[in-house]
Order: structure tokens, then C-alpha cells, then sequence
């Protein structure tokens, strides 16, 4: 009596990935499967973005802040304060009228990331005439006012 053609062919598959009965060839091709995958996995971290040569890096709001006020270290302390009790640096963030991080009245600020949110908000301080640019007088006014 012959064999089915299916069950021939199971019984090449499987007799592929068993061990051999002395242990000698600890599953040759299991190891050979993970390495490739472990590799593939590895690569997908670093695949650059599409059109560019170089692995796109993210840095949060707070520290794109940080950048954004030439790493001065006093004026990045009162925008954390100022920004985490406006929004909790929270780009969705919604009070009313008021949108993003820095929570302006402009409907712009609903439209874009984070990082756009961020410029928009220095871009007020810097502009306002009571802060001239600093967020230590956006704070104490946000402290007196509840509001800046």
C-alpha cells in the first residue's frame, strides 16, 4: 500500500526541524531561522526615513523646549512650571478656546504637533510686551494672574 503524497511530504517537512537521534545537529536550521530574524528586527530599528540616508531621532517637547531657549537653564525651569500647569505638556490638551501645550486661542494650535505648539508658544512670549521674551515673567504672571 503507497503513501499519500501529503503525508509524505509532512513527514520531509517535520524530520527537517527534529534533532538528529545522537544530538549531534542541535537544530541547525532553528538557529539559523532566529539569527536571520533577530538581524531583520535590528535593521527595522535603524531603517532610515523614507527619502533620507539618516535614522530620524525624537526628542520630547520639554527638551525641544530646552534647544528652543539656547539651553539656558532658568528660563527652561519656569516654561516646565508654566506649561505643566497650563497643559501638563499635553499637545491635545483643551480649555475652551484654548488649545496645545502653551494653551493659545488660536485654532492653529488644535491643527499641529507638539513641536509646532512649543515654537508658537515662545513665539508669544517672545512677542508679548509684558514678558519680552521671558518665560520667568510669563510664569510670575501666570502665579498673580492664573493666566498668562
Amino acid at each position: 500500500m503507497t503513501r499519500p503524497r501529503l503525508t509524505l511530504l509532512l513527514d520531509t517537512i517535520s524530520t527537517m526541524a527534529r534533532q538528529s537521534p545522537s544530538g549531534a545537529h542541535r537544530d541547525p536550521l532553528r538557529r539559523v531561522g532566529r539569527g536571520v530574524l533577530a538581524c531583520i528586527g535590528i535593521s527595522l530599528l535603524f531603517m532610515p526615513e523614507a527619502g533620507g540616508s539618516a535614522p530620524k531621532q525624537y526628542i520630547d517637547y520639554k527638551t525641544y523646549a530646552f534647544y528652543l531657549l539656547d539651553w539656558n537653564k532658568e528660563q527652561h525651569i519656569c516654561l516646565l512650571k508654566l506649561y505643566g500647569k497650563e497643559s501638563a505638556w499635553n499637545p491635545a490638551a483643551v480649555n475652551g478656546s484654548h488649545y496645545g501645550i502653551p494653551q493659545g486661542r488660536s485654532k492653529y494650535l488644535s491643527r499641529v504637533n507638539g513641536y509646532k505648539q512649543v515654537e508658537w508658544g515662545l513665539s508669544y512670549i517672545h512677542n508679548h510686551r509684558i514678558y519680552q521674551g521671558d518665560t520667568c515673567k510669563a510664569w510670575q504672571h501666570w502665579k498673580d494672574y492664573n493666566w498668562h
